[in-house]
């Protein structure tokens, strides 16, 4: 046996609320198995939680004996314990129903070994939400009603409306001017959301407080005025003390026509970030963001044949603004190096993919068994009802109109019976419905995993921007970047590397510093190999001789017994030999000479229909979960990313 009992409020939790349930569930214990052995195994309590929380301390492990084995039958107090949607107390009776355990309240109103069960389970579920719903209106009567009239709740209508004499949203004239002179902006001269601010600013057009306009302002105004609609949620408290909230949705007349305001939401999907032109351009465009919190833009700088991410933030108020520019093919490696890494482990990606489904494939297993239990039940019924009516109807006069009702009422029962079972049927229905679309978008997700392979580093850059967007992929410079080491001649050794396309090692094992040891040999077999990793490392890093003095892994000596070690390789061309005798290895690219900023690289799996969809279409676009990443300076400098 298990009792399971729940109170909303601090109050009941000290009061009589949690003592009440519980003498109730034992009196139904002590009556109902009189004269059975049997033994309260655990009491299980939520004091002070509300209902409608999903997950909850003492009900998950409740579930998780139940599911265990531990546990035969459990009662609760009244329905309403358990949740406070049918969905909600449906599925976790069924679900532990059919795991054998009997499910009963000490109201009497509930017990699945009865006949009625199903119905009375229905029925009670559907007053449960109907009195939930019903305390909301009471607490909050005043101001839904006034909504639901069509009239203004509370707050200031959206920008292109006002409130007549009445207090029900009608349109603005003027503001409506801007709106339809924005909409000209937008759509038919392709302005950006900056542009169309200063447009408007010079055409003396003012914000609602009469501040001159700018882009993200602008942009998130008309996207409200021209939905059509105003939400407005409503926030109370029950009998319990339990907060509640709902919401009501209020009509709002159109300020432009249906085309039009199709357009113009697609012009504003446009504005996310600068330049539009520059976005199909440039991997990371609209993905970047600064450190002051604006967003980066990619601009090919023709003179210099390479291109650069700039902070949109040129406000002339950005008194202070530090955003320097930073090299595009450099930060766009980095990017997609990290991206890359967890798309060629695709059994990671398939766990956290495994993790997003959850329980969803056992609980699907369980309804198609509910399912058909009630198609039995149904064909049970069907069978039996003209048989029953038969003999009931032999039995009885049909003369006689007591006896012509009881057969009505028998005809009723058996109805009703049917029709419960049939509700019933189209609410599993639904959450397997629910769960098979979910196993569907999984198993899409995994198809498309398996399609990768390989190939993910030798996507083009559309396909890798492609896949930065189903990835919901963010990077957040969260550091300043360091610009190049002032005056100085440049190193040959880094130059020879970038006139070559030779990457620097990451690391030496003891079987590579075998093969090249006798080619380096020359300064003394105790210093030689310290020697070429620091040597690599000062590569990778790009710091100068200077910074390697006394350094404890060449025997504490100075940085000029470092140099002049390293020039004799480099001038008697042992350092080039040396890397060829590597053999194949994991190298970094060269920098620039400028260390990127650390950054944060962010996404999700975004598991919408839409963008399964795209996905099979673009065959080698993969989606992940979760990626997270981190990269100060030292660890992009070992990683070849310029830092």
């Amino acid at each position: 046996m298990a009792i399971y009992l729940r109170v909303s409020t601090a109050k009941q939790v000290d009061g009589y609320g949690l003592d009440d349930q519980e003498e109730r569930c034992r009196a139904w214990v002590s009556y109902q198995l009189r004269n059975v052995r049997h033994v309260i195994v655990d009491i299980y309590c939520d004091g002070g939680v509300s209902g409608k929380l999903t997950h909850r301390e003492g009900v998950d492990r409740l579930t998780s004996d139940i599911e265990a084995g531990l546990i035969d039958v459990v009662v609760f107090g009244k329905l309403d314990r358990i949740g406070r949607t049918m969905r909600d107390i449906h599925r976790w009776v069924y679900d532990v129903t059919d795991c054998g355990v009997r499910v009963a309240t000490a109201d009497g109103r509930i017990d699945s070994e009865d006949q009625m069960f199903g119905i009375q389970l229905s029925l009670l579920a559907y007053m449960a939400e109907v009195e939930h719903a019903l305390i909301l209106e009471r607490t909050l009567g005043g101001r839904m009603k006034k909504v639901s009239g069509g009239g203004w709740a509370s707050g200031s209508p959206p920008f292109g409306y006002m409130l007549d004499e009445e207090g029900e949203p009608v349109v603005n004239p003027a503001e409506l001017e801007q709106v339809i002179k924005f909409a000209e902006l937008a759509i038919d001269r392709k302005f950006t959301r900056g542009e169309c601010a200063s447009a408007l600013n010079e055409a003396e057009y003012r914000t609602r407080t009469g501040k001159l306009w700018e882009g993200n302002n602008l942009v998130l105004r008309m996207r409200l005025a021209i939905r059509g609609y105003v939400d407005f949620t409503f926030s109370g408290m029950n009998e319990d003390g339990e907060e509640i909230t709902t919401s009501y949705r209020l009509e709002l007349p159109p300020l432009l026509p249906e085309d039009r305001r199709t357009a113009l939401e697609r012009a504003l999907d446009g504005m996310k970030g600068n330049p539009r032109t520059s976005y199909s351009d440039h991997m990371l465009s609209g993905h970047l963001t600064s450190l002051c919190g604006h967003s980066r833009y990619g601009a090919a700088r023709a003179e210099q044949g390479d291109v650069v991410y700039r902070c949109s933030n040129r406000s002339p108020a950005a008194e202070g603004h530090t955003c320097k520019q930073i090299p595009g093919e450099e930060t766009e490696r980095l990017v997609w190096d990290e991206v890359a890494k967890l798309l060629t482990d695709p059994e990671s990606i398939k766990g956290l993919i495994g993790e997003w489904l959850g329980s969803v494939p056992e609980r699907a297993k369980s309804y198609r068994v509910r399912l058909a239990e009630i198609e039995g039940k149904l064909s049970k019924l069907r069978t039996t009802r003209r048989k029953k009516i038969a003999l009931l109807a032999a039995s009885l006069d049909e003369g006689d109109e007591d006896d012509q009702r009881l057969i009505m009422e028998l005809k009723e029962e058996i109805a009703s019976k049917e029709k419960g079972l049939r509700e019933e049927q189209e609410r599993i229905i639904e959450w397997l419905e629910d769960a098979e679309r979910k196993e569907e978008r999984a198993d899409g997700m995994r198809s498309l995993i398996d399609r990768i392979g390989a190939n993910v580093r030798d996507l083009s850059k559309a396909d890798k921007k492609r896949t930065l967007e189903i990835l919901r992929v963010r990077v957040e410079i969260v550091g300043e970047g360091k610009p190049a080491r002032a005056g100085g001649s440049k190193d040959p050794m880094m130059e020879w590397h970038r006139e070559n396309s030779i990457k620097i090692p990451l690391s030496i094992s003891d079987e590579q510093w075998g093969r090249v040891e006798g080619i380096l040999a020359g300064e003394g077999k105790a210093e030689g190999r310290p020697c070429f990793e620091v040597l690599l490392e000062k590569l990778r890093n790009d710091k100068g001789w200077h910074d390697y003095d006394r350094d404890e892994r060449m025997g504490g000596k100075g940085w000029g017994v470092f140099y002049r070690l390293a020039r004799r390789w480099f001038t008697t061309g042992a350092y080039a030999r040396a890397l060829e005798a590597l053999g194949p290895y994991e190298g970094a690219e060269v920098s620039s000479g400028y260390t990127l900023p650390p950054m944060k690289i962010l996404g999700g799996i975004d598991f919408s229909p839409e963008n399964v969809v795209k996905s099979e279409v673009h065959q080698r676009t993969p989606s992940t979960k979760g990626i997270t990443a981190e990269r100060t300076p030292d660890v992009e400098a070992a990683r070849g990313a310029a830092a």
